[in-house]
């Protein structure tokens, strides 16, 4: 009943204090990653205070330089929208006497039901860009404030370091050791998610370029960042290259193609990429990722999605730390089988394993 109650008062928490929340993971895990950066500064003989603040502004480039080259792109998709807008008029066309032929329903029925479908979507399309415009407005107030945040972290670190180790009341530094471990893990974890993003961006540009798409780069780009979103985020950013291929070419064997542009990549991420560049540094099963997924979706929006895995990935760390929750900690990793200690004690399996030698 108190894991209950205190489930229920933490969701509660993070729903009602998102903002706040958001803003503090952000910083923190973006603080993770300019922590070596940070030190080797300061044994070049850099005051703390000079050090931190390089390390946010190179943060602060780097996102600003990303900011610009997606809205540079996407103002020239933007200016080729009536263009594609025609081309997907014609495509429609071809759409509807297919169906004509093969399903006896004439043009005027189509266009009734496509009617339908257009009013119902503008009738919820209000609700949709409310919330995309909510979501864009939160993504750019925490860009905002987030090197902030982060040249204050990164500044008082050490005072952060003796707070936590003067929370262990028997002095073994224990809680210590749970923060470290955590930061190491978004360290490699925002690391190798950068690299690999990087790596698949190059992959799908090139990909989409041999195919002759225009706004390759932008179509690789795009696909890589939605990359980050494990399991929906490859499936959404290869229709945006599928649609282009279509409206663009006049063959769908180019929107196969960019199709199988997107599996051949995908396929080399899951089993050269990602192994070897990210690793194991976050061991969260399938389902404890979907479950942490819809869960960062509900209670975060978009920045729920990218945030839900490495913040598990640090719940699992406490877990696996503290050890009352070690349970907690193996129910959510990759392990298939138990601990030697052993989490539970089942007569089954002490009988399978024989009984101790007594002396």
């Amino acid at each position: 009943m108190l894991v209950l109650l205190a489930i229920s008062l933490t969701c509660a928490a993070l729903y009602f204090a998102r903002d706040l929340f958001i803003l503090l993971f952000t910083s923190g895990l973006f603080s993770f990653l300019m922590l070596p950066l940070c030190n080797k500064l300061e044994r070049w003989k850099f005051p703390t205070w000079l050090a931190a603040m390089v390390c946010s502004l190179l943060v602060v480039v780097v996102l600003v330089a990303v900011g610009w080259f997606l809205a540079w792109e996407y103002s020239t998709f933007g200016a080729d929208l009536p263009e594609l807008k025609a081309g997907l008029d014609e495509r429609f066309k071809d759409l509807q006497d297919y169906v004509r032929q093969e399903f006896n329903v004439n043009r005027r029925q189509q266009e009734e039901w496509a009617e339908k479908q257009i009013t119902t979507l503008t009738e919820e399309g209000g609700t949709i860009a409310m919330g995309l415009f909510s979501a864009t407005g939160q993504v750019l107030a925490v860009l905002v404030v987030i090197p902030i945040f982060i040249f204050l972290l990164l500044l008082l670190r050490d005072k952060f370091r003796t707070f936590f180790s003067q929370l262990s009341e028997d002095h073994s530094d224990a809680i210590l050791k749970v923060v470290v471990n955590c930061a190491d893990l978004s360290r490699r974890y925002l690391r190798g998610v950068l690299t690999v993003m990087v790596i698949l961006a190059v992959l799908n540009s090139i990909g989409f370029m041999v195919l002759g798409l225009k706004y390759a780069i932008l179509l690789g780009v795009t696909a890589a960042m939605l990359n980050v979103v494990p399991y929906v985020g490859p499936l959404i950013g290869s229709i945006l290259p599928i649609l282009i291929a279509l409206i663009t070419k006049d063959s769908a064997m180019y929107a196969a193609g960019a199709l199988g542009v997107i599996l051949i990549t995908q396929f080399i991420d899951n089993n050269f990429i990602t192994p070897k560049v990210v690793g194991s540094s976050v061991s969260i099963n399938p389902l404890a990722s979907i479950v942490a997924l819809f869960a960062g979706g509900m209670l975060w929006g978009v920045l729920g999605l990218v945030l839900a895995i490495p913040i598990t990935g640090m719940l699992k760390v406490i877990c696996d730390e503290v050890t009352g929750l070690k349970p907690y900690g193996f129910l959510l990793g990759e392990e298939r089988t138990w601990p030697e200690e052993g989490l539970i004690d089942i007569p089954l399996l002490r009988k399978k394993r024989g009984k101790p030698k007594t002396t």
